[in-house]
Order: C-alpha cells, then sequence, then structure tokens
C-alpha cells in the first residue's frame, strides 16, 4: 500500500512539473524620428524690375495693382508679384529686408535711390490666416499669422533694411506650421507711388516732384527672406 501511494505521489509530481506555464521573452525596439522640415519656396517673381519709361509712371508710380496696366507693358501684374509659401513641421517666423541702406546705382555707383520709394503689400493664399488689423495678438480665433509691417497683411509696407520680422506666428495654440496650401503668400510690388501707410510708410512723395530729382540709372539692391523656427 505504501509503495502504490508513493508511485501516486511521483505521477502527482510529475504531472505538476509538466504543467508550469512557458514563457519568452522579445524586445522590438521601436523609434520615432522628427525630422524638422523647414523650407520656403519662390514660385513666381524671384527678380523684380521695375522700368520708367513715361512721365506717368513718374506721377503715377508702377504697381502691381494699378488697374490701367494695359497703357504700359512695364506695369504687368506678373512682373510685380513675388509669389512664394512656407513648408515647416514647426512655427516659423519669417525675416527679411535689404543688404543695403539704400539702391546702389550700376552706372554711377554714388548714385543712391531711397529704398522707402519700394513697398508692397501682402496678399494670404494658405489656410492659415492673420489676424485682424485691429485685434490684439492672440485674440482672432483660429488665426494664427502675425505681421507688424504690413498691419497683418491690410496696409503697404515700404522696404526695410535688414532684419525685420515680416511674418510670424500670433502666439497661440493655432501654430502657423503646415505646407504650401497652409503658408502661401504673394507680395505685390510697388514703387513710386507714394504710399504712406500707418506703420512703415512708404515715401509720400512721387518720383516726379522729389528734389533732388534721383538720376538716371539702373539701381539695384538684394532683399533677403530668412525662415527659421521659433
Amino acid at each position: 500500500m505504501k509503495r502504490i501511494n508513493f508511485v501516486v505521489i511521483l505521477l502527482l509530481c510529475s504531472f505538476s512539473l509538466f504543467s508550469q506555464a512557458v514563457k519568452d521573452r522579445s524586445v522590438i525596439p521601436v523609434a520615432v524620428n522628427l525630422n524638422q522640415v523647414l523650407r520656403m519656396t519662390i514660385t513666381n517673381g524671384g527678380n523684380i524690375e521695375f522700368v520708367f519709361n513715361t512721365i506717368d509712371d513718374y506721377k503715377n508710380g508702377l504697381s502691381s495693382e494699378i488697374a490701367s496696366a494695359s497703357a504700359n507693358p512695364n506695369t504687368s501684374q506678373s512682373l510685380y508679384q513675388t509669389d512664394f509659401s512656407v513648408s515647416s513641421s514647426t512655427r516659423w517666423e519669417l525675416t527679411y529686408g535689404t543688404e543695403e541702406a539704400d539702391f546702389l546705382g550700376t552706372d554711377h555707383p554714388t548714385a543712391k535711390f531711397d529704398i522707402d520709394n519700394v513697398g508692397f503689400t501682402i496678399t494670404n493664399n494658405g489656410s492659415n490666416s492673420f489676424e485682424g488689423a485691429a485685434a490684439l495678438k492672440g485674440a482672432t480665433a483660429g488665426a494664427s499669422l502675425w505681421s507688424v509691417p504690413t498691419k497683418n497683411a491690410t496696409e503697404v509696407s515700404a522696404l526695410q533694411t535688414y532684419p525685420i520680422v515680416l511674418i510670424t506666428d500670433n502666439g497661440t495654440v493655432n501654430a502657423n506650421a503646415g505646407d504650401a496650401v497652409d503658408n502661401s503668400f504673394t507680395l505685390n510690388w510697388r514703387c513710386g507711388t507714394a504710399e504712406a501707410g500707418a506703420v512703415v510708410p512708404m515715401n509720400d512723395t512721387k518720383l516726379i516732384d522729389q528734389n533732388p530729382s534721383p538720376v538716371a540709372d539702373r539701381y539695384v539692391v538684394n532683399v533677403i527672406f530668412d525662415v527659421a523656427s521659433i
């Protein structure tokens, strides 16, 4: 009887040993690489040149927004517009400005032309929107863009010397990150139109009335555009 009990005990122990759970462990590393995307793309108007050929040009100036452009082929709107977009995975800021304090003459190196004779407006073509002209920063629901020189894309701004923040985030949770569909803009350039905006006014004297009169020459200045994450 004792031997039978002993055998039964062994069988029970053996069953207990073999019924223990068997497990193994493997590790699969998972990584997420967030590479920052930041790019400004100029799709049209990478070179702007104003050509004054008539007295009307000197009296009225040249602008992408002049309605009677057909009278002078040099006033074609496409010649005075710059289209660009910003693609960014984070909030961004666009700084701009001229390399020199004045336009410099090419035939007469000592000749200068005031940069405030040239100005521009911003047209917003993307889904990210500017604050209202009179709004406090961050006060407009859904808005994510802010532009001091153009009073949030509502006024003409004269050219300024680098560095000037042209477009930035308005500091809300509605970050201005996005692609070209979100951040697409047009700069509507003008020269000699004497549009005196409230924030950064252009020269309010038409070219024909300026004293001393600008020397006849081809004047050039480089305008820098830098986009950076914030």
